[in-house]
């Protein structure tokens, strides 16, 4: 199969894609309310996500407890709602395990209005960076607000916010956006590991082999592209999904997405064995998305030196997440 038709057929896939609703997913409306059982507290975090952001006052707004309590929407000039009433994610910040009175009633009235409410608990008794999640509610505990532990917070935001708010919070917050890439990358990295492993099984079916190959490059190339997109736009790009996506091959120049596409091609062939195809499809994958990172972040396009050295990187990494699979039920 020729580079070309394998271009022309993903582009065909892409198409069928629904960009503009990844575009909107990235312009969703996001706003964080920090609450903290004294201003100080408060104002520390909010500092942190503020940081890289030019104008953080319409995404981000930080109170202590007490003033929390009262409902912000009964302190708003003639009664009218901010846009902290209905916050996109709710982060109470406290001294150790015990909550006062005042940050209890905050995320009580919060939780009742179905807000992702991020408990960061400073020097509590759990070891650094324990998260605990069960749905809209998480708690994380951190020595310090360092940047390590700061690092433990975007970790935990993720864990409790939906998917689809990631690309909107790494949009408008900058500090955030290191974790976002990571779990973009990570996600995509692995279903297309799931993937290859999932068409593997089917591939000892000799009469399929071919048409099942060609088909895989297409899904997983695909997939590459769409995760190319919206770190894009978590980066803070703009401009149409295909001026993006050409901005980003020409970036790579063209040629770790076609050597990947070619190693993927070789790496899904049955006679190879399970391992080799979900490393390649997981560390292809992996490289892909670093290499975009350091384009998106203003870093300059990867050099030929370094894009082999992510390729290495990819693959061992791929190596050993395939290792680690003892079973179908393992992906």
């Amino acid at each position: 199969m020729g580079t070309t038709k394998t271009l022309a057929r993903v582009w065909r896939t892409v198409k069928e894609v629904d960009l503009d609703a990844i575009r909107r997913e990235a312009a969703r409306r996001a706003h964080v309310l920090v609450i903290g059982e004294s201003t100080a507290e408060a104002d520390a975090l909010a500092v942190r996500l503020a940081e890289g952001q030019p104008d953080p006052t319409l995404y981000l707004t930080a109170i202590d407890a007490p003033l929390a309590a009262l409902g912000l929407k009964h302190i708003h000039p003639g009664g009218r709602e901010a846009p902290a009433d209905e916050p996109t994610l709710v982060i109470a910040v406290t001294r150790g395990r015990e909550l006062s009175a005042d940050l209890r009633a905050a995320r009580k009235q919060w939780a009742e209005r179905g807000a992702p409410i991020l408990t960061v608990s400073v020097g509590g008794h759990e070891p650094d960076g324990s998260v605990r999640a069960n749905g809209l509610l998480a708690r994380v505990t951190i020595d310090r607000m360092d940047d390590e532990g700061f690092g433990h917070v975007a970790d935990a935001i993720l864990r409790v916010v939906e998917n689809g708010q990631r690309l909107g919070l790494g949009r408008r917050f900058p500090a955030l956006r290191p974790k976002v890439f990571d779990a973009l990358i990570e996600d995509t990295a692995r279903a297309n590991a799931g993937y290859a492993f999932s068409t593997g099984l089917a591939e000892i079916v000799p009469i399929l082999d071919i048409p099942l190959n060609i088909g895989d490059i297409v899904v997983l190339t695909k997939n590459q592209l769409m995760m190319s997109y919206r770190i894009a736009l978590a980066a803070g790009k703009t401009g149409q999904a295909r001026e993006l996506l050409g901005e980003i091959a020409g970036a790579l120049g063209g040629g770790l997405l076609f050597r990947q596409a070619a190693r993927q091609l070789v790496g899904l062939l049955p006679a190879i064995g399970l391992v080799p195809k979900v490393a390649v499809a997981y560390g292809g994958t992996w490289a892909i998305g670093r290499a975009v990172v350091l384009w998106a972040t203003g870093q300059g396009a990867p050099s030929r030196a370094r894009l082999k050295q992510l390729s290495r990187e990819g693959l061992a990494r791929g190596r050993e997440l395939a290792r680690s699979f003892k079973g179908a039920g393992d992906l």
